[in-house]
Parts: structure tokens; C-alpha cells; sequence
């Protein structure tokens, strides 16, 4: 009797996210898309598989909803204390702090990156809230889906393009990034610049990028965000 050997290859994936719901402790999240990026990672972890999740970390993270005595509903922001959160700060090898900078039109913000591990899997958190930046980029990481477009296309960048030099810097090198929804779409870009800064063609580093990216959410044009230049 003829016997069969299956070769499974486990590839290493890795999933940005604007939010992730891990525990009622870590208020970083709002809702439905939170609960299945942060189910992913448990689910990783429960099954043993390599996975690493990268998403921000917010100062006040979402608003918490009151009902006034009228009925209407009221916003609430509270101050999340990191220190009191299962979080380290990510370092260098000296033991400063490992501190990413990203390049945007006429200013450049820093972001600090913290790790939290969901079981066997590390979620890196990048964090703009730091003396280096300007008042104003400070706030970048302060709500989740907050502010104004402009506010929202720098968060967006910080993930992306912040979130991709971080794993560069750590090391850190994905078979497969997952996307979940269009907030991280800078990724896309910095990857590519990342390959043609090793020596790729726009063209074959755009066949790389787009060979290795997936998107699993919404596919409709309607609901995604729209930005102006």
C-alpha cells in the first residue's frame, strides 16, 4: 500500500488593524471590526500559528456612550493609563526607546511603538503621543476614529507606513499581510518603497506587494472613506 506525506507550509501572517478588542481593560476598540481583529489573534494563538498584529494605540481610545435624562446621547472620553495596561514599551538594544519617524508634507512625526502579547502572538502599538512631535501630532493617537479628515489620513498614515518601518526595523519580514479594511492602505505604498529601495523595479515591487496583501472587508466603493488632495 502506497502511503501519501502532505507538506503543509505554515505561512508567517501579519494584520493591521485600526482597532483591536482583546479585553474590556485594553479600551482601544469600538466595535464589530475590533472583535474580529482581535479574535484573530487569539484564534492564532489557541492554533499555534505565526502571526503578528499592528494597529495604534490610543490615549482616550473610543468614546463611551451616556444616556442624558432627555434621552440623547452624550460622548465621554476617559484617559487610558498605560502603565496600568499589560503593555512594554518596545526598545533598542541600549535600552532607549525604539521611536519610528514618518515623513508626511512638511512635517515628520515620531511614534513609539508598545507590545502587548495575546497569548503566543505580539500586537505592536504605536503610539505618537511623545515629546519629539509638535502639539498637534501628539494628538494623532488620541481617538479612535476621531477628528476631522485630516486627522484620519494622518492616523491611517502613521498605521501604514509607521506600522511597515516598525516590522522592518524589528526584523520582522511577513510571507502575508492582511489588510482589515482600508486603514491601512499606506502600507501598500511604504512596502513598495521599502522593495525598490532594495533594488526592485516600481513595477516588480508593485507584483510583490500586490502578490502578498490581501483585503477582507468591505469590497463595496460606497461606504470606504474618500480624501481629497
Amino acid at each position: 500500500m502506497q502511503s501519501i506525506v502532505l507538506t503543509i507550509q505554515i505561512l508567517n501572517l501579519h494584520i493591521f488593524s485600526t482597532e483591536f478588542a482583546i479585553h474590556e481593560s485594553i479600551p482601544i476598540y469600538s466595535g464589530g471590526l475590533g472583535v474580529l481583529s482581535g479574535d484573530r489573534l487569539k484564534s492564532a494563538s489557541d492554533m499555534g500559528l505565526p502571526l503578528v498584529g499592528v494597529g495604534l494605540l490610543y490615549r482616550y481610545g473610543y468614546f463611551r456612550q451616556r444616556l442624558s435624562f432627555d434621552g440623547l446621547q452624550q460622548e465621554e472620553y476617559v484617559e487610558n493609563n498605560f502603565l496600568h495596561m499589560p503593555l512594554e514599551l518596545v526598545k533598542n538594544d541600549d535600552g532607549s526607546e525604539l521611536v519610528i519617524d514618518i515623513d508626511i508634507p512638511n512635517q515628520t512625526i515620531y511614534a513609539r511603538a508598545w507590545k502587548i502579547k495575546i497569548g503566543r502572538i505580539p500586537l505592536y502599538l504605536l503610539d505618537a503621543n511623545i515629546d519629539k512631535n509638535s502639539k498637534d501630532a501628539k494628538t494623532i493617537t488620541d481617538q479612535l476614529y476621531g477628528g476631522d479628515r485630516d486627522m484620519r489620513i494622518r492616523q491611517e498614515i502613521v498605521l501604514g507606513v509607521g506600522g511597515a518601518k516598525l516590522l522592518k526595523t524589528l526584523k520582522i519580514d511577513p510571507d502575508v499581510i492582511h489588510i482589515n479594511e482600508g486603514h491601512s492602505a499606506f502600507l501598500l505604498l511604504e512596502k513598495i518603497r521599502q522593495h525598490m529601495e532594495d533594488g526592485l523595479s516600481f513595477d516588480a515591487a508593485f507584483q510583490v506587494v500586490k502578490s502578498n496583501c490581501v483585503l477582507l472587508h468591505t469590497l463595496l466603493f460606497q461606504p470606504a472613506m474618500k480624501f481629497f488632495m
